[in-house]
């Protein structure tokens, strides 16, 4: 258990992986787009994303010819704490904000979930 929180902290413990997880959070979102509100290059989005699926965080799946990734489901305690504490502090950091802002425009649909404007 202990090297299983470990593991997911240390994937976590870097700022464009929680902000990928904070975008994550809402839904399957495909690299490129990911790559357009990120402001980074696929290759850079694509190692990040690398790094979170071999620590369990992300899951992907082919949908045509894009790759989707998601968070991870069916989340064990460590991750559903990961879980939490992105849902609770995300929303109070003004990065994680902009990043929400660019994904409600790039996929309008994410705001209409959301309730939001």
């Amino acid at each position: 258990m202990t090297s299983d929180l470990a593991r997911i902290l240390k994937a976590a413990a870097e700022p464009t992986r929680l902000r990928l997880l904070n975008l994550l959070r809402h839904g399957d979102i495909c690299v490129c787009d990911l790559q357009g509100i990120l402001e980074l290059p696929q290759h850079a989005v694509s190692r990040h994303l690398a790094v979170l699926r071999h620590a369990g965080l992300v899951a992907d799946h082919r949908h045509g010819q894009r790759v989707l990734y998601s968070l991870v489901r069916e989340a064990g305690a460590e991750l559903a704490a990961l879980q939490r504490l992105l849902q609770d502090c995300c929303p109070a950091n003004e990065t994680f904000c902009k990043d929400l802002e660019r994904l409600r425009q790039c996929l309008p649909c994410v705001g209409a979930e959301e309730g939001a404007p």
